[in-house]
């Protein structure tokens, strides 16, 4: 009994003293930062995840033969919003993996892995004669328009995979 009539005494004490209202406005406050703060934090190591995941799945449908690269962005985007869902990562809609998908295939493009392309149904066989408008590869078609456009003027530099043309020095400046 004589423990409790100290604690009550000591919580008295406090409450007259005006301590234990200076201590729940700090810990109000203390809570108010850091709720926002530990929201923002747990956001974006989810996002971390997510984004590791995301270069998991790209990586994955990369060296998928039998699907186009818009197939593959669509069943990727559908993998990481399932993986956010089984994760409860309720923030993670088709639109936000999308962009997820998207950031990590440029990744995966930069770090040079991307060496997979999509196949490709072949060409028509069709003789150019019947064809309304000639068909034209798509390296063709960029050199074709270069070539017909204009005459180069003679300040333009030459390509870097043009031979370069070598000047010889008299020696009459020696």
């Amino acid at each position: 009994m004589e423990t409790f009539k100290q604690i009550t005494d000591a919580f008295n004490w406090l409450q007259s003293t005006g301590i234990l209202a200076s201590l729940a406005a700090l810990l109000y406050a203390i809570f108010k930062v850091a709720v926002p703060y530990l929201k923002t934090h747990t956001k974006n190591k989810q996002f971390q995840v997510m984004e590791n995941v995301a270069l998991t799945i790209v990586t994955k449908f990369a060296t998928w033969v039998g699907m186009s690269k818009s197939d593959r962005q669509k069943a990727a985007v559908q993998e990481l919003t399932n993986a956010a869902q089984s994760a409860g990562y309720k923030w993670v809609t088709p639109e936000i993996a999308s962009a997820i998908i998207e950031a990590a295939y440029q990744q995966l493009k930069k770090l040079g892995y991307d060496n997979h392309e999509p196949a490709t149904s072949p060409e028509p066989t069709e003789p150019a004669e019947k064809s309304a408008t000639p068909v034209q590869t798509p390296t063709s078609s960029a050199s074709a328009v270069a070539q017909v456009s204009a005459p180069k003027p003679e300040s333009v530099a030459e390509p870097a995979s043009a031979t370069p043309k070598i000047v010889e020095k008299s020696d009459a400046n020696a």
